[in-house]
């Protein structure tokens, strides 16, 4: 795509009216673009048959549509599939498909890299590289819908990616409301799951949309003195600042949420880390995913709990009156569980994110 051309995949409504205006073309022209775009996902303007010939062409002269394109694949024998999502912008990304008990999820990323530097999280190897645009996260799932023949098929997207979707801010919830419009990809707004490790002041900035997807806060550590060691943003937003947007965020929205815990042996896996997890919960409208870490052979040196272990932690927690569920790793042979999105060498690369959920 030459640099004198707009690139119109991932512009809004707004913004695809104010490209047509510049052809003097009335504004309802770009928002029959925008369902060409998203809802009927025809990206060939010289298709675009309600529109007038004239400004079709002028359309292909000055205008692409450029949705990137899904590069290598790698299949796991639970039907996971990781796709490489080579960008229109350049540089690529990983993201994830995945089929459980008939429902469909799609994870994907905001970022190229990520600047948190969580500790267990492979994409932290990777550092930060850039933010991805409306365009490109939305493109993820247009591809992977067009590849999975899933049209005419209930879907979830979360985006537990490469990246920190909360530091992408803009991006995300730019493309969140493409996702979710009734004349764009027509998902409900609770099939879309953000996950954050706890940008607080994103937290606080979503509680005041008045359309959000669902919130995942990447918890992982029941002390401050833990949490700094594995996730360094804990020493810029400690867990009790945390818990404070957390409760603003409950009090805001009325939505129900979610911790994430990663399991890590010998590190957050006690008794009394349930029992403090426990606290934190209590009195927020909240549920716990436990996650058993996924190992990273070469990469990562921490290690999951026996499973015996996972287990009673969460009998723990349930008995503690906390709302609890474990994660079993879903895509491992894939380079596809919780975590682990890296474009890192594939023989020293063990994985990259998703899971199903256990009661």
């Amino acid at each position: 795509m030459g640099t004198h051309r707009t690139n119109l995949f991932g512009l809004d409504r707004a913004a695809l009216v104010e490209h047509v205006g510049r052809h003097g073309a009335p504004a309802f022209h770009g928002g029959q673009i925008y369902r060409w775009l998203y809802a009927r996902r025809v990206w060939d303007p010289g298709l675009w048959t309600d529109l007038p010939r004239a400004l079709r062409e002028r359309l292909l002269e000055d205008a692409a549509v450029e949705t990137g394109s899904l590069g290598s694949r790698a299949a796991a024998k639970d039907g996971t599939v990781k796709y490489r999502a080579e960008l229109a912008g350049g540089s690529s990304v990983e993201s994830v498909y995945m089929e459980h008990s008939g429902r469909v999820t799609l994870c994907i990323s905001s970022q190229v890299g990520c600047a948190l530097d969580c500790r267990f999280c492979l994409t932290g190897k990777m550092g930060f590289v850039r933010h991805l645009s409306p365009g490109e996260i939305v493109g993820q799932v247009a591809l992977i819908q067009r590849e999975r023949r899933l049209e005419s098929r209930p879907f979830n997207v979360v985006f537990m990616g490469m990246g920190e979707p909360l530091h992408n801010y803009d991006s995300v919830l730019a493309a969140f409301r493409i996702l979710t419009d009734a004349e764009g990809f027509g998902l409900s707004r609770r099939r879309v799951t953000l996950s954050t490790a706890g940008l607080v002041p994103g937290i606080e900035r979503l509680a005041a949309e008045a359309r959000r997807p669902r919130l995942a806060v990447s918890l992982n550590a029941t002390t401050d003195e833990v949490r700094d060691r594995i996730m360094p943003i804990n020493r810029k937003y400690p867990i009790q600042r945390l818990m404070e947007a957390c409760r603003g965020f409950a009090g805001a929205s009325g939505e129900r949420f979610t911790f994430e815990y990663v399991l890590l042996a010998g590190i957050n896996d006690g008794m009394d880390d349930a029992a403090r997890l426990a606290s934190l919960a209590r009195g927020l409208p909240v549920k716990v995913n436990l996650i058993p870490f996924n190992a990273v052979d070469g990469w990562l040196d921490y290690r999951p709990p026996a499973r015996a272990r996972v287990n009673a932690l969460r009998d723990r927690l349930l008995e503690l009156g906390t709302a609890t569920s474990v994660r079993w790793s879903r895509g491992a042979e894939a380079r596809a569980a919780c975590g682990q999105l890296a474009l890192l060498p594939p023989r020293q690369h063990a994985g990259g994110a998703v899971e199903a959920e256990t009661s």
